[in-house]
């Protein structure tokens, strides 16, 4: 303890221990401040803890809005007097719900597959959501296929409903 006395005592390590006392909460405020914004331009950090949150205060998930203007762009496709535009309105409502059930976790490499893998307790449903799939495959493979408006508004009612039941519309 003898042989420490006198470099803890020293002038020059007493300076270094006042400086260190003095600026060490401004370094550290300085240094925690650069980590938070290091944080707040990371785009992950955005997409795990701020999206949480948003999600959390608005109740409704993130993109919905999103979402709800390309489902309204949808419907607008039924006003047209064109039976492509029909066609096209059906094919777009199941990418989007295609989307949905893939953000949501539900497996499978098509919609299809996710509709084999889902029970009727998930998405109550899902019985006509299957028959709405058949009439958008219809619509996609058979080039001759013949739609009705009213044939493509039920079907599209079927997927505005199935969006409902998974809180996203």
């Amino acid at each position: 303890m003898e042989l420490l006395a006198p470099i803890l005592n020293s002038p020059i390590l007493q300076f270094i221990i006042a400086l260190s006392q003095t600026l060490g909460p401004f370094l550290f405020l300085f240094f925690l401040g650069v980590i938070i914004l290091c944080l707040a331009k990371n785009d992950f950090i955005k997409m795990s803890i701020w999206i949480d949150a948003l999600e959390f205060i608005k109740v409704k998930g993130y993109d919905t809005g999103k979402l709800e203007k390309r489902w309204q762009h949808t419907i607008r496709r039924l006003e047209s007097p064109n039976m492509a535009d029909w066609k096209l309105a059906v094919i777009e409502a199941e990418a989007l719900t295609e989307e949905v059930l893939a953000r949501m976790g539900f497996g499978g490499e098509s919609f299809g597959e996710r509709l084999k893998k889902m029970r009727p307790d998930q998405l109550p449903n899902l019985d006509n959501l299957t028959n709405a799939h058949q009439i958008r495959n219809n619509i996609v493979h058979d080039p001759d296929y013949r739609i009705d408006i009213g044939e493509a508004s039920k079907t599209i009612a079927v997927y505005e409903k199935s969006l409902q039941e998974l809180d996203v519309l």
